[in-house]
């Protein structure tokens, strides 16, 4: 039995990740069947655009937990299977590019965050162009206590989102307190990452 009950969310529900409980790494999850899913994050500010260019964190990301090393990883698409993207302040490490799978996975230390940053969205992408989530099965996003490996809130996607190919899942909150909250947001569109990048960048 872990510290914590596992709370199922739903569309704009929070859940506390309280800094006096010790959660300050974070892993998430984003579980699926079907059609392959690409997760990312955001570092906002507090007008909701990215801090920096480093604050959109995904499989292609330049800035990468370890520096290209040729003798090491041969070229670069190698280089880009085996590092992780990373956020300029380290704060948060993205996914691997899996080019299949049914698992993704961002891990987030809060106790890194830029005092700039005020929210980290999740988001989704469908994979592969023509699809959209109404090819994906058993979407889901799992917020994991890393240090002892709790589960303690899960997000299951709509099946409704037919149309779309994109969609936020979540964000982690600064509060008025200085706490950090995860809520459950479950936004979707059209248009893939290209729309996200518009919504969250300075014109």
């Amino acid at each position: 039995m872990g510290r914590f009950d596992l709370k199922k969310l739903g569309s704009g529900d929070r859940f506390s990740l309280n800094k006096s409980l010790g959660l300050n790494d974070i892993r998430v999850e984003l579980t699926f069947n079907g059609e392959d899913l690409d997760v990312q994050a955001w570092l906002l500010n507090e007008d909701g655009m990215i801090v920096n260019d480093e604050g959109f964190v995904f499989y292609n990301s330049v800035n990468r937990s370890e520096p290209f090393d040729k003798a090491k990883f041969g070229n670069k698409r190698n280089y880009l299977q085996q590092t992780r993207p990373m956020s300029a302040d380290g704060a948060v490490l993205g996914s691997k590019d899996m080019v299949e799978g049914g698992i993704e996975v961002i891990n987030i230390d809060l106790s890194k965050v830029a005092p700039e940053v005020q929210e980290i969205a999740i988001s989704a992408t469908v994979y592969e162009d023509g699809k959209t989530f109404g090819d994906v099965a058993n979407a889901k996003l799992t917020v994991i206590d890393e240090e002892t490996g709790d589960p303690l809130c899960f997000y299951e996607l709509s099946a409704d989102y037919n149309n779309e190919n994109v969609c936020i899942a979540g964000r982690f909150i600064l509060n008025d307190e200085g706490e950090w909250e995860f809520e459950a947001e479950g936004k979707a569109y059209d248009g893939g990452l290209g729309t996200l990048v518009e919504m969250f960048t300075e014109e």
